[in-house]
């Protein structure tokens, strides 16, 4: 059967509306609101199937003023179960496998009979049967310089033996493979713009030995890879706890997949931000009809704050002062495009204001073409984004500096990416992903920008945890359970309907305290920081009307998030 699968019939396949729609529903998949019509074509670049099953694909995404490629391996199979290993043949993961499939009827012809056969494709990394054959078969990487595949092992930049070590792991695992037992697990729970799986290898020999860890990491975007080079000069400027690149496989000449150092962690930043803030709110506001006025006083609530977000204000005390470092570490004043520069600012704001404008016309032009029912056509939502262009004009002409110094950043960095890890009281910090702002083309990834540009896309994500605690905090305890009510609409009415708002006053006090607990994170995180505040509230706009386009495409009731962080600029300008 496999053997009736050549080129054209599978971009036959991906032109298909359906596949573009499946397309349009990854989470790597960019550039959604331009192309959420379907009205773009897709070319195959590069075709082999691999070990039977393994498609191994290159696409070009294109539209008349529009290209971009990816990288692309799909499983082709049958039942599901025909290829997974034993320890993954969970109910929870077949599930996961089966919503994450593409299936079309296809009709092909075989000894001159039509038959009607179903099509199903499930993206590769997801299944250990992929990583098996694409790192540890021999035969199969025997052939990868007739497939245009390279994979390549980095050993003589590791000189001590751990890592040493972890890299001959991987050696060993290729050439005897039934030696070793494999096994992966999702990381990130599949929201990041590249796949990330963690790859534990256990040497079936020594069963009393600990398993090592792997980050295995599948490069969506099909481009020259901006990380390998960055995390070289980090480890080139001794910047503390940088993962290590142990491996790479290439598809003509461009990194498709890593493997990295599995950096021991507890979880990320997020985590611990998310779960003070909601034990502390959940605690104290238990009852909704008690009189909490009393975190209406600052001091109060600052105390609140104090007791029951004690590791939150430990590591925003600490972070700032990380993030400095990191922009540190990221000059090389040797290379071009690792040194510091300094730049004339009025030519730089109004390229950005441009920049700004142009995404809000866009979300603009967006909505409108959505139905009138839909929430975000409300007025007061639009006349948001009116106000924010009035606000970046007027930044922009009161500007004072005249000059602007910009440098190589993360460009990417929010809470998920820096996990965190404690060895004697102590945190240890791990920054990931430096593959740059997904929203950006392989040229501006590469170019440099202020340092306020990381903190900004920091503190979004305060502003994500403070309104969706509040909302689940309405959820528990304001909606009435006798009426159909959501907690979306309960907080627009409590920012632009006042006559509509909850009469219960404990809302106003949780408010109160998540917008102390907000602002106080925001003074220790910037503390010790030599930053302009109007630079950051330009990139802190760039940051929420990407969260706002995203969440049109695939999350609609949450762009009450986005907007209300737009609108506290707008209340406090």
């Amino acid at each position: 059967m496999i053997n009736y699968f050549d080129k054209n019939v599978i971009q036959g396949v991906y032109n298909s509306n359906e596949f573009k729609g499946w397309l349009l529903s990854r989470r790597w998949f960019g550039d959604k609101s331009a192309l959420s019509n379907l009205e773009f074509d897709i070319q195959v670049q590069y075709f082999e199937i691999i070990a039977g099953r393994i498609f191994l694909t290159i696409i070009e995404v294109k539209t008349p003023n529009y290209s971009k490629t990816y990288f692309l391996p799909l499983i082709y199979y049958e039942k599901v179960e025909d290829f997974l290993n034993s320890s993954e043949k969970t109910h929870s993961n077949i599930l996961k496998l089966t919503e994450n499939t593409f299936s079309k009827k296809l009709a092909i012809t075989l000894e001159n009979k039509q038959k009607v056969i179903t099509l199903n494709f499930v993206e590769a990394e997801l299944c250990l049967f992929f990583w098996k054959k694409m790192l540890f078969d021999a035969r199969i990487s025997e052939k990868f310089p007739s497939l245009n595949l390279e994979l390549s092992l980095y050993t003589k930049q590791f000189e001590d033996e751990i890592n040493m070590k972890k890299v001959q792991n991987l050696i060993e695992a290729g050439i005897y493979p039934d030696r070793y037992e494999l096994s992966i697990n999702q990381l990130g729970g599949g929201n990041t713009t590249n796949i990330l799986f963690s790859l534990n290898i256990s040497n079936k020999r020594d069963p009393d030995q600990k398993p090592i860890s792997y980050v295995l990491k599948s490069y969506k975007d099909y481009s020259v890879s901006l990380e390998p080079s960055i995390l070289f000069v980090l480890v080139k400027n001794k910047f503390p706890n940088t993962p290590k690149i142990y491996g790479t496989i290439k598809v003509r000449d461009k990194e498709t997949i890593g493997i990295l150092e599995n950096v021991p962690n507890i979880g990320n930043l997020g985590d611990i931000y998310w779960t003070e803030l909601n034990n502390m709110i959940t605690t104290v506001f238990k009852d909704g009809d008690e009189d909490y006025s009393k975190f209406s006083d600052k001091s109060n609530t600052s105390q609140l704050i104090k007791e029951n977000c004690i590791e939150t204000l430990k590591v925003s005390v600490e972070i700032g002062n990380y993030i400095k470092s990191l922009h540190k570490s990221l000059i090389l004043p040797e290379k071009e495009e690792y040194s510091l520069e300094s730049v004339d600012s009025k030519i730089f704001l109004k390229n950005y204001s441009d920049r700004l404008n142009s995404m809000i016309s866009d979300l603009l032009t967006n909505m409108n073409e959505q139905p009138e029912s839909a929430f975000f056509n409300l007025p007061k939502i639009s006349s948001i984004l009116i106000d924010i262009k009035d606000i970046i004009e007027r930044f922009r002409s009161e500007f004072k500096q005249l000059k602007i110094k910009i440098q190589p950043v993360h460009q990417d960095l929010h809470m998920e990416q820096i996990l965190y890890n404690i060895v004697d009281g102590q945190y240890n910090y791990y920054f990931i992903d430096f593959e740059g702002d997904p929203q950006l083309s392989l040229e501006e990834k590469k170019g440099k920008f202020p340092v306020e540009k990381d903190l900004a896309s920091f503190l979004r994500a305060l502003s994500y945890i403070k309104f969706n605690t509040l909302l689940i905090f309405i959820e528990q305890k304001i909606i009435r359970k006798d009426k159909y009510e959501v907690p979306e609409e309960i907080l627009y009415n409590l920012y632009f309907r006042r006559a509509a708002r909850p009469l219960k006053k404990i809302l106003d006090s949780v408010l109160n305290v998540l917008n102390i607990w907000e602002l106080k994170l925001i003074g220790k995180i910037l503390k010790d920081l030599d930053v302009d505040y109007v630079l950051i509230t330009y990139f802190y706009i760039e940051r929420a009307l990407y969260e706002l386009n995203y969440e049109i495409l695939f999350r609609p009731n949450k762009i009450i998030i986005p907007i209300l962080g737009l609108k506290e600029i707008v209340d406090k300008s």
